[in-house]
């Protein structure tokens, strides 16, 4: 339990320091709840990549 908690913060910080990876990953998770993960992690990775580059 404490290697998978110390991976998903690992994760998290990596996620956190770019919004096209995390933007992908929450557009994936909810493009899935409506089938169209690919979609909704392109979607996604597009809102974060925008986001990159305003910051």
């Amino acid at each position: 339990m404490r290697k998978l908690a110390t991976a998903l913060a690992a994760v998290a910080l990596v996620l956190a320091g770019c919004a096209t990876a995390t933007g992908a990953v929450v557009g994936a998770g909810i493009g899935s709840l409506s089938g169209n993960a690919g979609t909704g992690a392109l979607i996604g990775g597009s809102v974060g990549a925008v986001i990159d580059i305003v910051d």
